[in-house]
């Protein structure tokens, strides 16, 4: 599976080029961004595809200096449980 990114968003295509996960966030001023939406088809749940583009965007803010406001449920939720992630969150 790869993890491609779009304007303000992470995405993964099926074999037929559909798009079948995405987080999508927006930029809040100079250092912060809203992760707004994740979304994952059926056919992906379980897999740890959410984890993924969680990550993905948490790796591109600390590259670019950004906090993160996680307003998406389940991304707050990664937010939330996930250590890891307190240096970034805002």
């Amino acid at each position: 599976m790869e993890i491609l990114e779009g304007h303000n968003k992470f995405y993964v295509n099926d074999a037929q080029g559909n798009q079948v996960a995405e987080i999508v966030f927006v930029p809040t001023g100079d250092h912060l961004s809203i992760i707004e939406h994740t979304d994952v088809d059926a056919s992906l749940k379980g897999q740890g595809v959410g984890k993924q583009l969680v990550a993905k965007v948490v790796e591109k803010m600390r590259r670019e200096n950004r906090k993160i406001i996680p307003l998406c449920p389940f991304a707050k939720h990664e937010f939330d449980k996930t250590r890891e992630y307190d240096d970034i969150r805002a």
